[in-house]
C-alpha cells in the first residue's frame, strides 16, 4: 500500500508512519519531465514506439544520446529506492491519499 499526505495547497509528502517513504513528482506545465514508469514502462513522448502495445522507454523514438525520452510528467516515487510508478501503477498496487494531519 503506497501511503501519502496531501496539504490543504495540493503538495503531497510521504506518510510518516508508513514503513517505506512515497512522493509524487509533479513537474506538469515544465519542459522537464520525470521518469518513466518502473512497473510498465509508460511515458509521455509523441512518437509511434511509445503508443504501441508494450513499448518500454528503450524502444522509444527519444531515447537516443542527444533526445531522451521525456518520461511522465506526474508520478509517484519511492524515496526508499527510487521507483517511480505512473497513476495506473499506483493504483494496482494500491494508493491511500490522507488529509495531512502532521504537526
Amino acid at each position: 500500500m503506497i501511503t501519502l499526505h496531501v496539504s490543504d495547497i495540493g503538495t503531497y509528502h510521504p506518510d510518516p508512519k508508513a514503513d517505506v517513504a512515497w512522493t509524487v513528482n509533479d513537474t506538469r506545465g515544465y519542459i522537464d519531465g520525470g521518469p518513466s514508469c518502473d512497473e510498465c514502462n509508460a511515458c509521455q513522448c509523441l512518437c509511434d514506439a511509445c503508443d504501441a502495445e508494450g513499448a518500454d522507454a528503450h524502444e522509444c523514438e527519444h531515447w537516443q544520446e542527444d533526445s531522451e525520452c521525456v518520461g511522465l510528467s506526474f508520478a509517484y516515487v519511492c524515496l526508499d529506492g527510487g521507483e517511480a510508478l505512473c497513476e495506473a501503477c499506483t493504483e494496482k498496487e494500491g494508493l491511500n491519499v490522507k488529509e495531512c494531519d502532521c504537526k
